[in-house]
């Protein structure tokens, strides 16, 4: 009976209570890359443009992560730029703002952790997969993940891309 009684006055409340904290993410350290160079290009006949290892962009975190109960290797968070990557010149834009980046998540040990992103959605609704560890999250090692929280992403090894954002 008291169980019961319990229950209704948790229940009969009306409200949810407050929302759980935002679940920390572990972000690993930067991974220090020879001199190998990712290509992000689609056309092989646009102009290229080198980004440094090491360039960070600002962005947020877009939407909030889901968390599926019986699969933690298919957890993604999807991170959106709030300011453009340019290339070195300042003139061009090489990813736009609203550009939504899509990183795979893993559960070990109980801790989140992230893994790599995979694919970028450009404004126009482009979507391009992207080589191994080009983007990492950064610079520091724990993210709460939770809608509009700021992230920073930094180009994890050197990459020579194409503009997929308009010119200046």
């Amino acid at each position: 009976m008291l169980a019961i009684l319990l229950q209704l006055t948790l229940l009969g409340s009306g409200s949810e209570g407050p929302p759980p904290p935002p679940r920390p993410l572990s972000v690993p350290g930067a991974v220090r890359w020879s001199d190998e160079v990712a290509e992000l290009r689609l056309e092989p006949d646009r102009a290229v443009f080198l980004v440094p290892q090491g360039v960070q962009v600002s962005a947020r975190i877009h939407g909030d992560m889901m968390i599926p109960l019986t699969d933690p290797g298919r957890t993604v968070i999807h991170v959106e730029l709030v300011f453009p990557l340019m290339a070195k010149n300042g003139q061009t834009i090489l990813l736009p703002v609203g550009t939504q980046l899509t990183g795979k998540v893993h559960l070990l040990r109980g801790e989140f952790r992230f893994v790599d992103f995979q694919s970028f959605l450009l404004p126009d609704g482009r979507l391009i997969g992207l080589p191994d560890e080009v983007f990492r999250l950064g610079p520091s090692s724990l993210l709460a993940v939770q809608d509009g929280t700021p992230a920073m992403l930094t180009v994890a090894r050197p990459l020579r891309m194409e503009a997929f954002g308009p010119a200046r």
